[in-house]
């Protein structure tokens, strides 16, 4: 025998949702994440939301100093990309007239997602189905398939812990 909810029989309702003020969109240059860029201009455009463009990155790490100047120094220069990609990302919404801002998160990307997406108000998410790594020899085929369904990708750990609507575009 199949359970109904009481009200199964009822017209469809469409409830309330808020326009977003503010959209966050992580991006680290992919397709996918221009892609996002995208519809997050289309939508800004329609509702006047801010974009917050958040370019994320992982401190190399060393083993008791041995090779720390060279950590030092890799760690600074994935600083100013990540900088540099914040601020390209952020002109192509300001230049289609969209009021935008660049965020750069040193560290795990889908904590900082999600922390930041609370931090600043944000009442939507919308990133790329797959990043960077997918595009530039992430692994392929049946064995990337596998691993994508044990661990989860960024996207997938987002949808599932966000607290707002998340957008993943492919």
């Amino acid at each position: 025998m199949t359970v109904r909810p009481a009200d199964w029989e009822s017209p469809v309702v469409v409830p309330e949702a808020a326009v977003p003020e503010r959209i966050l969109v992580p991006f680290d240059g992919s397709h996918n994440a221009e892609r996002a860029l995208a519809w997050a201009r289309i939508i800004a455009l329609g509702t006047g939301s801010e974009v917050l463009v958040l370019v994320g990155y992982t401190q190399p790490l060393t083993m008791r100093g041995r090779g720390a100047a060279y950590v030092e120094a890799v760690r600074d220069e994935l600083a100013d990309e990540a900088a540099e990609l914040a601020r390209e990302g952020v002109q192509v919404l300001v230049t289609a007239g969209v009021q935008a801002r660049g965020i750069v998160l040193k560290g795990d990307i889908t904590r900082g997602i999600l922390e930041t997406a609370a931090q600043e108000g944000c009442g939507l998410i919308l990133l790329g189905r797959q990043g960077l790594t997918a595009e530039v020899g992430g692994v392929s085929g049946a064995a990337g398939m596998i691993r994508d369904l044990l661990q989860g990708g960024v996207s997938e750990k987002v949808t599932r812990h966000a607290e707002v609507p998340v957008l993943v575009v492919p």
